[in-house]
């Protein structure tokens, strides 16, 4: 059984609910939206932001960046930031079950992640900086609305269609050859996106379950 699971990259309690869900399903394998150099770069960001000392030096540094930022939801953030590499790598250790990389390495090597990240002016950096406007109780309700959404807008822009196509293609490939229970983590767009096929429509021969990362609060 393939179950897909959407997050949204900014969900402040999404470590607990993933953990969550992996309690739930008890999976023997779980996939994940990233290739296995990115994913090990992004898991030693997430162990050092557990030293009290670098996230504080990361704080500092994010503060000159976002100088007009609520303090205790750039807080949040930070430290949930790649909550889903902190969830994955930890249910694969406690449970001994491998990890499956599944995203495109030639297709995301097109793309200057690091540097968009370093632009103020970006189109990335404006929209971390308008939700760190919010205070978290309001970006709760701002990650809870983009959860009720039931089309996710990809559609619009062509390029960004067919970024996501050439993945989710390479990513079909890997899932569709499992056999055993598989949890397979990625952003809602891919699975929920209005543009067709997404990667949910490709996999719909072998009858994926498809949900949603809040829906663990149910559980």
């Amino acid at each position: 059984m393939l179950t897909l699971i959407g997050t949204s990259h900014l969900d402040l309690d999404g470590y607990g609910r993933l953990k969550k869900i992996f309690n739930h399903l008890k999976p023997s394998m779980i996939g994940v939206e990233e290739t296995r150099k990115d994913f090990e770069e992004t898991s030693n960001l997430v162990k050092a932001l557990s030293n009290p000392q670098i996230l504080e030096q990361t704080l500092n540094n994010a503060r000159r960046q976002f100088p007009n930022v609520n303090q205790d939801t750039l807080k949040l953030w930070l430290s949930s930031t790649n909550y889903e590499n902190k969830a994955i790598g930890e249910y694969s250790t406690s449970e001994g079950i491998p990890i499956v990389y599944c995203d495109n390495p030639k297709e995301l090597a097109k793309i200057d992640f690091e540097g968009k990240a370093r632009k103020p002016n970006s189109s990335l950096n404006h929209g971390i900086e308008a939700f760190l406007r919010l205070s978290p109780k309001e970006a709760r309700l701002d990650i809870s609305r983009e959860y009720l959404q039931i089309k996710y807008p990809v559609k619009d822009c062509a390029k960004l269609v067919d970024f996501y196509q050439a993945r989710d293609q390479f990513t079909e490939q890997i899932l569709r050859g499992q056999t055993e229970d598989m949890v397979y983590v990625c952003g809602l767009d891919h699975i929920f996106g209005d543009y067709h096929p997404n990667l949910f429509d490709r996999l719909s021969y072998i009858n994926p379950k498809r949900m949603k990362l809040s829906e663990a609060d149910k559980l």
